[in-house]
């Protein structure tokens, strides 16, 4: 028997003006993925089996303001509104790197360990 894995992605961003960078967010993914990117307002949990949301510094203050604000973040409106929508109809969220402090800050009963910065502890 043979087993076969379909995987269909979409690269999705935020549309909008990312901080301390010149230029489009989509046009910029774009660039670095090599490939069609949608905004991250058109997803919808019904058309996707799961969502995953890479990790790196972007998330932490283009997702979040976790950059800034560390514990007291907040989360943009229309991620939030996409991962409760996934949360909502049982799919897996996939989350790389610091993008489990945004489940974490929105979704009740997820929590994680970040780290500290005192060497240790």
């Amino acid at each position: 028997l043979q087993s076969r894995l379909l995987c269909l992605h979409r690269v999705l961003r935020k549309q909008w003006y990312q901080r301390r960078v010149r230029g489009n967010v989509l046009k910029e993914s774009a660039r670095i993925a090599r490939g069609k990117i949608s905004d991250l307002a058109s997803l919808s949990d019904a058309d996707y089996d799961a969502v995953i949301f890479p990790g790196g510094f972007g998330v932490a203050k283009n997702l979040s303001s976790f950059a800034t604000e560390g514990a007291n973040m907040s989360v943009d409106p229309t991620v939030s509104e996409k991962v409760k929508a996934f949360h909502g109809a049982g799919k897996p969220i996939g989350m790389c790197c610091i993008a489990p402090v945004i489940a974490a800050r929105i979704i009740p009963g997820v929590e994680v360990t970040v780290g500290s910065d005192v060497e240790g502890t």
